[in-house]
């Protein structure tokens, strides 16, 4: 039916975000220096992605590349992966540190 149809297709610019994100980590050194050069929608996937398949220095990259005001992070709290959470908090310690950034 056309419902369902619509459904799938609201679906799937999601899925191929997450797929271009996958893609993207295959290659972490590719991810890292494509960071600044990649379309806003992509950074929420990218991060998630980056997290559970625990890619640690894109990770890290990616929170200091960060476009948005805010950064998420009470989920992930509860997440055993105490090294990759170690690399978020690693990014944003470096993020702080930078003069040119708001606060």
């Amino acid at each position: 039916s056309f419902r369902s149809r619509f459904r799938m297709s609201v679906r799937n610019p999601l899925r191929l975000l997450n797929l271009a994100g996958k893609s993207l980590l295959t290659n972490e050194a590719l991810a890292i220096s494509a960071l600044e050069h990649l379309p806003i929608e992509l950074f929420p996937p990218l991060f998630m992605e980056a997290f559970y398949g625990r890619h640690r220095k894109t990770l890290k990259a990616l929170v200091q590349a960060w476009p948005f005001v805010r950064l998420p992070l009470g989920g992930l709290m509860q997440t055993p992966h105490v090294v990759t959470l170690q690399a978020v908090l690693e990014g944003l310690d470096v993020l702080l540190t930078q003069k040119d950034r708001p606060r």
